[in-house]
């Protein structure tokens, strides 16, 4: 399994690939903007997308509405400090899941790699 985490946050974008491959076995590689994920998605193969909302140039959801348009069908998960509003933009444009970043990391990477693996299992197992 790998995983791509979208950020525009240097320091985020380290502390989730830490979190989830140390503390919960979980591959990733990172970038720091949409444009650049749309180039890794040509070059890679990921399991999971994880991405953030607020970013400059392109945000979460043109993101996800991207990647569907082109006809990826990768699981996406939101994974953003932006109210719960964009709960229901995200859902009604293909995103699998919708995290709310807190001030807890411990709890919120827990989160995280709870949706990921059952992202990941369903898709591998059709439940």
């Amino acid at each position: 399994m790998k995983v791509l985490i979208v950020d525009d946050d240097p320091s985020f974008l380290e502390l989730s690939k830490t979190f989830l491959e140390i503390f919960h076995d979980i591959p990733s590689d990172t970038v720091d903007s949409a444009r650049e994920a749309l180039n890794m998605l040509e070059k890679d193969s990921y399991d999971v997308i994880v991405s953030d909302y607020d970013m400059p140039v392109m945000n979460g959801i043109a993101l996800l509405k991207t990647i569907r348009d082109k006809r990826i069908n990768i699981p996406f998960i939101l994974f953003t400090g932006v109210g719960e509003e964009l709960m229901h933009q995200a859902m009604k444009n293909g995103a699998d899941s919708f995290i709310l970043k807190t001030s807890d990391p411990k709890t919120q990477y827990l989160e995280l790699s709870k949706q990921i693996w059952k992202i990941v299992n369903k898709s591998q197992y059709g439940t």
